[in-house]
């Protein structure tokens, strides 16, 4: 027999008062995390005890245009391929309750809220401290963009140092102001392409806010959103060729630019945003539990990656 209006109506109310009651949230976006999340870029993979990105970092030296047919050719080991190495980072958000916030919310739907909220919190907390890390300098073992994709390519990333292997460094260049930050950037953009054609291009670019409205500005007349139904519901997503260019609250004065086989944030299958066991306190009355990630940022070509300041 189907259920009534008022048998669903009796149903659904619980979950209703619960949604009604919890906390507008006021310092969350993470408006990067979900483009990369989007695009691909965060890839859920077993890990090891480090992560390791195989690369083919030249031409083959033996390459030759023949002088003639019996021109001798190389015998020397061929030697094309290198490697990357990440040791993995971790990310941690407590969250602790007191038997007396237990006490406090006796009914069931003031327990769902109340729990409801603790998540929702913890799991905002987790992707903003990632933004905000991934968009800065290296933290604690954790990869920010100032540290690799840096304003002269140099830097050592994955344990390679691109001082000395030039092919690691990645693409850079200096605008002055609105009068010439669109042709910088499309410099930087062809540096990373390579070649016309190429499937090899930024997907993602992010700065600050004040950084993209000074691209913006110069757009005006030919401004270009990537999806109407985004700008409808109030997001600011600019289109620069076939990017996606978001701002972040995290972000600086430098617009990089991202590809998302090329840039990603590799991390456990097991342990990504992860709820661990709720346990008592043993010195005090209540309980914890965390929301835990175990992954790094990763590049496998780092001289697809670029950055305009």
């Amino acid at each position: 027999m189907a259920l009534t209006i008022s048998q669903i109506l009796a149903a659904a109310y619980p979950a209703v008062v619960a949604e009604k009651r919890k906390p507008a949230n006021q310092w969350a976006e993470s408006a990067l995390m979900r483009e990369l999340e989007r695009q691909g870029a965060i890839k859920k993979v077993a890990l090891g005890s480090t992560i390791e990105a195989t690369l083919d970092y030249r031409r083959n030296a033996g390459a030759q245009v023949l002088a003639t047919d019996l021109t001798p050719t190389a015998t020397t080991k061929t030697d094309v391929m290198t490697a990357a190495s990440y040791a993995i980072a971790s990310v941690s958000v407590p969250i602790v309750w007191s038997k007396e916030d237990d006490a406090k919310t006796d009914s069931e739907n003031a327990k769902v809220a109340f729990v409801d909220s603790l998540i929702e919190n913890a799991l905002n907390s987790h992707d903003d401290l990632l933004e905000q890390t991934i968009l800065g300098s290296t933290s604690n073992g954790l990869i920010g963009m100032l540290s690799l994709i840096t304003d002269d390519g140099t830097g050592t990333i994955g344990g390679i140092d691109a001082s000395t292997d030039v092919f690691w460094k990645n693409k850079f260049g200096d605008y002055t102001n609105a009068s010439d930050i669109e042709a910088v950037m499309t410099s930087v953009w062809n540096k990373c392409t390579k070649g016309s054609g190429s499937p090899m291009t930024p997907k993602i670019i992010v700065s600050d806010a004040a950084t993209q409205a000074v691209f913006e500005g110069t757009q005006q007349t030919l401004q270009r959103y990537v999806d109407t139904t985004e700008v409808n519901a109030g997001f600011t997503v600019l289109a620069f060729k076939s990017a996606r260019y978001v701002f972040s609250q995290y972000g600086t004065a430098r617009i990089f630019f991202l590809n998302p086989k090329n840039y990603q944030i590799r991390a456990s299958k097991s342990y990504f945003r992860s709820k661990g066991k709720e346990q008592e306190l043993e010195n005090a009355e209540g309980f914890k539990t965390s929301i835990y990630s175990a992954l790094q940022v990763v590049t496998d070509n780092r001289s697809r990656l670029g950055v305009a300041f």
